[in-house]
């Protein structure tokens, strides 16, 4: 199941408009971590 899925996310990336949105998506979710652990102090 593991492989399957692993494929599937390889299939996936392997398109560069994918690649850019997954870019993208991990920008964004990386700076509203970075604000949340900066307002905690």
């Amino acid at each position: 199941m593991k492989k399957a899925i692993g494929a599937a996310i390889a299939n996936w990336f392997r398109k560069p408009e994918n690649r850019e949105k997954a870019r993208q998506a991990a920008k964004q979710a990386y700076s509203q971590y970075r604000k949340r652990k900066n307002s905690g102090k």
